[in-house]
């Protein structure tokens, strides 16, 4: 396959009439466009008085700072898959600008525009490469908005716990457990994510203590497989209590399956996947 296949193809991915899209990526068929200052002061000026104001509009949203509507992710991932991180930085900083908190910008927009691009490359639209180098991307964005991220922490933080916190073994998706790594560490947890591997998995959990192993799961898996793999570290953990949480595109499809594999909990993302582990945490020590 060839690079950047055409972004024509694309057009059947819905952005809503009357958006504004060619005003803001005008061209943006040609691979890694590149923008001079002087272009990318007037892209930020569209897309901060017209384009983002029309697209939250077209989509009801009362409070800009609610909701990132779908037509920001598709216009957010578009400029990532032409190698334009800084059309994609000028939206994030819009909407940072218009009251949108980090933790939305992660859920409604990184989160959902990872999906999207995945989309693509399942309908043979983008090829690998494309769909790496924008994740990459996007990544590097994750970073910049960390530090303000972690500064933040949630009202009634807890003393720190540990969790270790990985895609599933076999699964090739790392960009979602990022996410929720940030979002763990906001929350005062100490964060492990190095395991890629089962071995690697097993061993980690045997000799270092966690309060909550997390699988993130994108592909689609072999139910068997993977409770035998929660089955083991429940076995093997150093941690006897050890509660292990899934989440990831393959159970918000397939929630029912979280406790045929044998997890202790889901959440659709990290906002909820703090709480969540944490009450679950909280139960299990009152009852002791």
């Amino acid at each position: 396959m060839s690079g950047f296949r055409s972004l024509a193809n694309m057009d059947h991915w819905p952005v809503g009439s009357g958006t504004g899209w060619e005003a803001l990526s005008p061209g943006l068929s040609a691979p890694k466009r590149a923008l001079g200052r002087a272009a990318r002061a007037k892209l930020s000026k569209v897309v901060e008085a017209d384009i983002i104001p029309r697209l939250m509009l077209s989509h009801d949203v009362a409070e800009p700072a609610a909701v990132v509507a779908p037509d920001v992710v598709v216009v957010f991932s578009r400029h990532l898959l032409g190698g334009d991180i800084e059309a994609a930085r000028a939206v994030v900083a819009v909407l940072r600008k218009r009251g949108v908190a980090i933790s939305a910008i992660y859920c409604e927009l990184f989160t959902p525009s990872a999906r999207f691009m995945g989309e693509l490359w399942v309908e043979d639209i983008c090829d690998f490469t494309d769909v790496t180098l924008a994740l990459l991307g996007m990544q590097n964005l994750v970073r910049e908005l960390a530090p303000e991220f972690t500064e933040q922490p949630p009202q009634g933080m807890q003393t720190a716990r540990r969790a270790l916190l990985v895609a599933a073994p076999g699964d090739d998706h790392g960009f979602g457990v990022q996410i929720v790594r940030e979002f763990f560490r906001r929350a005062g947890w100490e964060i492990n994510g190095d395991p890629s591997t089962y071995d690697a998995l097993l061993c980690c959990t045997r000799f270092e203590w966690f309060d909550v192993v997390g699988l993130s799961v994108t592909n689609d898996t072999s139910i068997d497989g993977l409770a035998a793999i929660i089955r083991a570290i429940k076995k093997r953990s150093a941690n006897p209590d050890v509660s292990v949480m899934v989440g990831g595109r393959f159970f918000l499809e397939n929630p029912d399956f979280v406790k045929q594999v044998g997890a202790d909990a889901t959440a659709p993302d990290g906002r909820r996947a703090v709480p969540r582990i944490s009450s679950l945490l909280d139960t299990s020590a009152l009852q002791c």
